[in-house]
């Protein structure tokens, strides 16, 4: 076990922290999964809660992560680093881990190679769908390509909102005494649909339809739109028409009563695409398409994806479909001989926390402190380094020699 290993040798495990948007992940280096997956939030002693991105100021800031790293005192540390995180929130998490909490080194890594070391490969284009954005970067032997990567507003969020709007269109409230109400017509639709009852709906409900399946929905759905076709179009084939959602939170009984297809077209909207065709296959097929020639069987051999809204169903058999579709679009046509050569991986866990039990494995390998920033080299340089510019400064081996670094 880490924590029997670190007593022999007399070091302590490192903390591994994937701090995203929704939620965050903790644990130690060398355990199979997390101790904890908690959202991104500090409660207030009045009993309010505040999200860290909703913070205006550096100090509310500070103060938010200060209390968040409570119990980080003379640990290592490895943080998942997002590509497209700022560099102002990146410098405010160095300043209070080794100012405040005056931990003794830290290692931010960047979440798509650190996926990797769950599947013991150097080579993939890696998608993470997490709750703002979803984005892909190809690595290749241990190399980020950041000339390839994509990314596009295709996260949980997307899905949240698609829900919201269809929910608003098409579901009824009914009451303690049985009355129903068009959910549009409610003062308190807003209060109904909050985030967190957004989500247990996805969770508990949403799948992701085949293509098939999904062409024939959008077939009815645009059939709908013209009064004559209406009736002529049938709708796909439902085990119910509508089932009812509680509402337990909220004083009294309510419940909301959804049509059943809603549980699949609030995710198409991650396949369909908006007016410029960005859907998930386009990002991936996009990051291949940028990345050197000789690579790109290799990169559609050795697909990763990550991130919670990967847990949806039916997520992986859908974009394999959706990558072999898109490739009969002009753009894609140098890409033509890859039909059907896609294969995702399937790693050794949750897709929500991947990168994170990759920053464990990572954590726990004797070669941690020799690409960590140890304490003293932070406070005189005063700024955190860049990790694309540390192949640039490869770290010192102990007689001398430099050792190349891959990021």
């Amino acid at each position: 076990m880490p924590g029997f290993e670190s007593l022999i040798l007399g070091e302590k495990t490192a903390v591994v922290f994937d701090i995203g948007f929704a939620y965050t992940k903790c644990g130690f280096a060398g355990e199979a999964g997390p101790r904890f997956i908690f959202p991104t939030e500090v409660t207030l002693p009045n009993g309010d809660t505040k999200h860290f991105m909703f913070l205006q100021t550096v100090q509310e800031r500070r103060k938010f992560l200060v209390k968040f790293f409570h119990h980080l005192y003379y640990k290592r540390v490895v943080i998942v680093d997002n590509v497209l995180s700022t560099s102002g929130f990146r410098d405010l998490i160095a300043d209070v881990l080794y100012n405040h909490f005056e931990i003794p080194s830290a290692l931010f890594a960047p979440a798509h190679l650190l996926s990797l070391f769950t599947l013991g490969i150097s080579s993939a284009v890696v998608l993470d769908c997490g709750f703002q954005e979803a984005m892909t970067i190809p690595v290749y032997e241990g190399y980020t390509l950041l000339n390839a990567w994509q990314a596009g507003q295709l996260g949980s969020s997307a899905v949240y909102k698609n829900l919201e709007n269809l929910l608003q269109e098409n579901a009824t409230v009914v009451n303690e005494n049985g009355e129903s109400l068009s959910l549009a017509s409610c003062s308190s639709a807003d209060c109904l649909l909050s985030t967190e009852v957004l989500e247990d709906i996805i969770a508990r409900t949403s799948f992701i339809s085949p293509a098939s399946r999904a062409a024939d929905w959008r077939k009815w759905l645009d059939a709908q739109c013209d009064s004559e076709t209406a009736s002529k179009v049938e709708a796909p084939k439902l085990a119910e028409d509508a089932f009812y959602y509680p509402l337990n939170s909220l004083k009294g009984s309510k419940r909301l009563l959804i049509p059943s297809r809603i549980r699949e077209l609030s995710v198409e909207c991650l396949f369909t695409g908006d007016n410029d065709r960005i859907t998930l296959a386009t990002l991936l097929l996009k990051s291949i398409q940028l990345s050197p020639i000789d690579i790109r069987r290799t990169l559609a051999h050795n697909i990763v994806v990550i991130g919670g809204t990967v847990n949806i169903p039916g997520f992986v058999s859908r974009l394999v479909e959706e990558l072999n579709a898109c490739l009969e679009w002009p753009e894609f046509a140098s890409l033509s001989a890859l039909k059907g050569e896609f294969r995702v991986h399937q790693p050794p866990g949750e897709p929500n926390y991947i990168a994170w039990l990759g920053g464990a494995i990572f954590g726990a390998l004797e070669s941690l402190p020799g690409r960590s920033l140890e304490r003293n080299a932070y406070l005189e340089k005063g700024a955190l380094p860049d990790w694309t510019s540390a192949i640039d400064n490869p770290p010192q081996l102990t007689d001398g020699r430099a050792e190349t670094t891959r990021h």
